[in-house]
């Protein structure tokens, strides 16, 4: 589950200069976010709700309890609440792009024009070295709003193979309040 929300955060990216584009590949988040942030893309501060969606969860040889719990959350929605700093907003750091560290690159990642494409891979590391997943962000953003899907291929703790979709819907709602989780 760690692995999906990896992309998350990259999402509430919002470009203020429509003109620009940023593509990279086989590139570490630091490099991203430099890149983002060279292209003077920024992003507005203040409060940022996101609504995820299960769209999609299967494991290989999930137990018929397990799979119908999963089903049962597919469709439902859990809306989050962040607070980003006006210094957050103009530099984003490798942080704010996704899991950091040796054990994730971008294969590509391309943004402009309102558009966002990116695909990542993650290898396992530690205990999870056959923990695998590479995650695709396809969607679409403006200033105030975005709406992506995130498909995740991979591995999951069992060694069986996971499949999952997520729908990532957000929109700046002014400043902050204090009530944020992060």
């Amino acid at each position: 589950m760690r692995a999906a929300v990896v992309l998350v955060p990259l999402a509430l990216l919002a470009a203020c200069n429509d003109g620009a584009t940023v593509e990279k590949k086989n590139a570490s988040t630091a490099e991203v976010a430099k890149s983002v942030a060279d292209a003077g893309m920024k992003l507005n501060p203040g409060r940022w709700e996101l609504t995820m969606q299960f769209k999609k969860f299967e494991v290989e040889g999930m137990p018929p309890e397990a799979k119908a719990a999963m089903q049962k959350m597919l469709g439902e929605t859990r809306t989050f609440a962040s607070c980003l700093t006006k210094e957050e907003a103009e530099k984003p750091g490798g942080k704010f792009f996704g899991q950091q560290g040796e054990d994730c690159k971008y294969d590509t990642f391309t943004m402009g024009n309102g558009k966002i494409d990116a695909t990542m891979t993650c290898k396992g590391t530690g205990a999870d070295t056959g923990n695998a997943a590479t995650m695709t962000l396809t969607g679409t953003y403006s200033p105030d709003t975005y709406d992506m899907t995130m498909d995740l291929n991979g591995t999951a703790p069992n060694g069986k193979q996971m499949v999952m979709q997520m729908g990532l819907t957000s929109k700046h709602q002014g400043d902050c309040k204090g009530d944020e989780q992060s």
